[in-house]
């Protein structure tokens, strides 16, 4: 039986064959078409030019105050609350100041006192004050001279033989023959000295000033004598004198308590000399009245007690709104922890610009910015205002901190949104523009491919650019004119 026509062509080499002969076809059609580029293209025409830089910012106050007191102290008056409207000035709070209050006023009275002239009650108080310190220190010149007689006389005087003669010798062992003859020579003087000094107490030419000052001079030469003696007495020991420990121990009792003696009369005659010294200073100040150094010292202590007081009030010190509040009266507040904080109602934002973009942007370039919390069809103009010299770096990319104000205050504005800010940075109007990918750059050359006026051929032209807008659009200098079109993008 035959085969069906069906069945023939269902032979595979019969399918391959025709699949080759229709795609032989369908190459010798593509090939015979048209062998006309196509191409999209765009005219060059006049319009705006715009570069921006898109950044986002955080919106902060442009002046913000933390308060806290310069000292410690119970908090005794709140006079504002959270929201509260203040000018620069105005109280915020107030510490307990009575102590302050007090010491001020005694420094205002002190300063009165001295500022007046000295009364005649005054200045007699003064001269009996005077009068009893030079009687003081005449007695003090007398008991003086008693007690170091007494210290010589009955103590340091039983190591010599004829200690108040032309030839004292000391009679107890010294380690060398020099140091026994500079003792004997020193006893010697002490004699002279004692005379002079009964002598002083007896002349009518000497003042109790220089009376008492002559008395502490033969005091200390007494005493520079007893303690070079005493060196001698501690020394020695049953081994280095002829004495046994018994006697030692006696003659350094001797020793000390003469020392202890003429160390009463050097204290007495030195209080009498301070106290005379003292007198005679006040009694001089006073008689020549208060001098203007003491009115200023005063005037020094008033101010410092007034600025103490000062520190017990805390004040705004800019125009704002109260944002912190914390503390309650009573409480205690440490100095310099911050409890209140004012804001004013002006506000900036702040971005930080990667250094790709940040020179294009200058200061007093405009801005428009949206905040998240209105949508972007509400615009917030803003302008810059500064550009940080130094980089700030976030995550390991240089950016530089931009700060901007907004040009027209508004009630809306919080601080702590997020802006998204468009700078507009550069602006060419009335130029010729066209869109930027139809220019091409070559070395440093710019061309772009004009197309033939019957819009089946194009050319490459050289162009001169300006501003390359951040919208897609550059601005042609030279080298195209209105109307002109350009290749786009070739299929």
């Amino acid at each position: 039986m035959k085969k069906s026509y069906w069945q023939y062509l269902k032979n595979k080499w019969v399918i391959a064959g025709l699949a080759v002969i229709i795609i032989v076809i369908l190459i010798v059609w593509a090939r015979s078409g048209s062998s006309v580029p196509i191409f999209e293209t765009a005219a060059a025409q006049i319009g705006n030019v715009i570069e921006t830089v898109s950044v986002t910012g955080t919106i902060s106050p442009i002046a913000k105050a933390d308060l806290a007191f310069e000292k410690g102290g119970v908090i005794s008056r709140i006079y504002v609350k959270v929201g509260d409207a203040v000018k620069r000035g105005d109280l915020i709070a107030s510490l307990d100041s009575g102590n302050d209050r007090a010491a001020l006023s005694s420094a205002e009275a002190s300063l009165a006192d001295l500022s007046r002239g000295l009364t005649p009650e005054e200045l007699a108080v003064q001269k009996t004050s005077l009068d009893n310190a030079k009687k003081d220190a005449l007695n003090a010149a007398h008991d003086g001279l008693v007690k170091a007689q007494n210290a010589l006389f009955n103590y340091t005087d039983a190591f010599f033989s004829n200690p108040q003669s032309s030839n004292p010798t000391l009679y107890i062992r010294t380690d060398t023959v020099p140091i026994q003859t500079a003792l004997n020579q020193e006893r010697l003087n002490i004699t002279g000295i004692l005379n002079q000094w009964s002598a002083d107490l007896l002349s009518a030419a000497l003042d109790p000033a220089s009376l008492i000052s002559r008395s502490s001079g033969y005091l200390s030469t007494v005493k520079s004598f007893m303690t070079d003696l005493s060196v001698v007495v501690n020394a020695l020991n049953p081994g280095n004198s002829s004495m046994t420990q018994v006697q030692i121990n006696a003659v350094v009792a001797t020793m000390n308590s003469g020392l202890s003696v003429l160390n009463t009369a050097t204290d007495s005659v030195t209080a009498a000399q301070t106290g005379l010294s003292t007198a005679q200073s006040n009694y001089d100040l006073k008689l020549a009245g208060n001098s203007s150094q003491s009115i200023a010292a005063l005037a020094a202590k008033v101010a410092q007690a007034q600025a103490l007081l000062d520190q017990d009030t805390l004040v705004s010190p800019i125009d704002g709104v109260v944002t912190r509040a914390d503390p309650d009266v009573g409480e205690y507040a440490a100095p310099g922890q911050s409890g209140f904080a004012v804001q004013n109602n002006d506000f900036k934002v702040e971005a930080y610009v990667p250094e790709a973009d940040i020179a294009k942007v200058s200061v007093g370039d405009l801005a428009s910015s949206t905040l998240d919390a209105y949508g972007s069809d509400t615009d917030f103009p803003a302008k810059v205002i500064m550009i940080d010299p130094a980089e700030t770096v976030l995550e390991g990319v240089p950016t530089y901190k931009v700060t901007l104000v907004f040009v027209n205050p508004d009630s809306r504005i919080r601080s702590g949104m997020t802006a998204n800010l468009e700078i507009l940075t550069h602006e060419r109007d009335g130029v010729l523009e066209i869109p930027y990918r139809a220019v091409t750059d070559t070395s440093g050359s710019k061309t772009v491919r004009l197309v033939s006026p019957d819009g089946k051929t194009y050319a490459p032209v050289p162009v001169v650019t300006g501003l390359k807008g951040s919208y897609g659009t550059i601005e042609i200098v030279s080298g195209l004119s209105v109307g002109d079109k350009v290749v786009t993008y070739v299929k």
